[in-house]
């Protein structure tokens, strides 16, 4: 009886053994990789901070440089015209480029507006190169202006449509027959726009004039 006991102890450690030796453990977690087109949040968030960056500080040094210098160049004209008869001329031109004038005094040459519509298309392209230069200049990666991705739809501030955003005419008498004109465009800061809205006020001036004169 007592060899039948340990004959059972044996084969009942034997067959325990067994059983554990084809036990195997779970094999290790491999680190679960990113899905592929998976919402990148870096970029995200880069241009969250560009959008923030563009809304606080619009302006960039080399801009500021870039319209003082334009503004000496082409922001000023002295038209062969009376004082009274120029400031007609300023207001019917503003009329034809759909400015709205919200401030003028004949008094002081004074006129404020606001700005004169770009094609859709300029107006657009405009806009992608000044956000071009400015995340640039600001050291943004170039992923930030990716439009094909998840967050491609995110609209960036437009440079144009800002608050304060117009222009002025400051008209001087220099004579009976002189008019001394200085156009100047408020928060608006990147220098193609600028350069486009004088080209703009200034054709519609020139064109003014020319239909005044022939009623002279």
């Amino acid at each position: 009886m007592h060899r039948l006991c340990n004959l059972a102890a044996i084969v009942g450690a034997s067959m325990l053994a067994g059983c554990m030796g084809a036990y195997t453990r779970p094999p290790t977690a491999q680190p679960v990789n990113r899905v592929q087109g998976m919402p990148d949040v870096n970029t995200l968030m880069a241009k969250q901070r560009l959008n923030a960056d563009m809304m606080q500080q619009p302006d960039l040094p080399a801009w500021h440089d870039a319209r003082e210098k334009m503004a000496l160049a082409v922001g000023d004209r002295v038209i062969d015209k009376p004082f009274d008869r120029t400031f007609d001329s300023m207001i019917i031109a503003l009329a034809n480029l759909g400015c709205r004038v919200n401030n003028m005094e004949r008094n002081s040459g004074y006129i404020t507006a606001s700005l004169p519509e770009l094609q859709p298309e300029q107006r657009d392209a405009l806009e992608k190169e000044a956000v071009a230069q400015y995340a640039q200049a600001k050291g943004y990666p170039a992923s930030v202006l990716d439009n094909s991705g998840p967050f491609g739809n995110i609209n960036f501030m437009p440079m144009m449509q800002r608050q304060g955003a117009g222009l002025t005419l400051t008209m001087t008498r220099q004579s009976a027959d002189r008019t001394k004109v200085k156009l100047r465009f408020d928060n608006v800061f990147y220098p193609r726009t600028v350069e486009e809205l004088y080209k703009r006020v200034w054709d519609a001036v020139d064109k003014q004039i020319f239909l005044d004169r022939a009623t002279d």
